[in-house]
């Protein structure tokens, strides 16, 4: 587990204030990390000790720093067609991997809102850091997305591996598909704030969505050996391929994040 330090401290005294109760799905949980965006820590250029970073460690074009927005109503995550980065993410993790804030297992959850539209892909997940494991690496979404399905919940799990005969490609040696999508009840409107949280134990992943159970899967043994990031988006893409603009027609599309939470035994 890595240390927090004095951040740390500043996460829990906000955290105090607000009192939130541990969730339903983790009885006996502490609060471990929260924030709830009415300022941000962002990094102006992807390195140093901040609690976010633009992007992840392996883009090389970076949405704009204005899209980034936060305030009294919480986080605004905004892409805007033409900018250079098809997608608005923030992390835990720096550019170069030196500073993260990570954990292993716990339950995570934020409350967000976003509008069902062709190209509309949010996404709150959780991922490892290639310079911290080089050679295989976790990736644990907790929801995405898909504004072609505005009634699905999308969540999967993948192992990534580093191809030794050519280190540049990564291939997604298992996943739960296409056991990674569910559909919710009628009138749900994503357009409302709901809550999206995943408990992740040693021997089993969990997914929920207003605090009821969806789905679970046994924990891959990439997940027992790797710390995780935060990390949260708008991306724009059509037929689940980041920057794919057909049919989108939407200037722009947002994600509101009220607040996130980050929950241990």
């Amino acid at each position: 587990m890595l240390p927090f330090g004095p951040m740390l401290g500043l996460f829990l005294l906000g955290a105090q204030a607000q009192k939130p109760d541990p969730p339903q799905a983790a009885p006996g949980y502490r609060l471990v990390f929260s924030d709830d965006f009415r300022k941000i820590d962002l990094s102006p250029d992807g390195r140093g000790a901040h609690t976010w970073y633009e992007g992840l460690w392996h883009y090389t074009k970076h949405a704009p720093l204005r899209n980034i927005r936060p305030g009294a109503h919480g986080l605004r995550l905004v892409w805007e067609r033409g900018q250079p980065q098809p997608d608005t993410t923030i992390s835990t993790i720096s550019a170069d991997g030196k500073q993260q804030h990570a954990w292993r297992y716990g339950y995570f959850e934020a409350r967000m809102k976003w509008k069902p539209e062709a190209g509309a892909w949010p996404a709150f997940w959780l991922l490892a850091s290639l310079n911290q494991y080089p050679t295989e690496m976790g990736e644990l979404d907790i929801f995405e997305g898909n504004g072609h399905y505005p009634l699905s919940f999308f969540a999967t799990l993948h192992d990534w591996q580093r191809d030794p005969d050519h280190p540049e490609k990564l291939t997604d040696v298992r996943n739960n598909a296409p056991n990674n999508r569910f559909d919710l009840p009628p009138g749900t409107d994503f357009n409302r704030f709901h809550t999206y949280g995943v408990l992740w134990e040693p021997e089993r992943i969990t997914w929920f969505f207003d605090g009821r159970p969806l789905h679970s899967e046994p924990c891959y043994p990439i997940f027992k050996r790797q710390d995780l990031s935060l990390v949260l988006g708008m991306q724009m893409g059509s037929d689940w391929q980041v920057g794919n603009a057909k049919g989108v027609t939407a200037r722009n599309m947002t994600l509101s994040v009220d607040w996130v939470r980050v929950w241990q035994k």
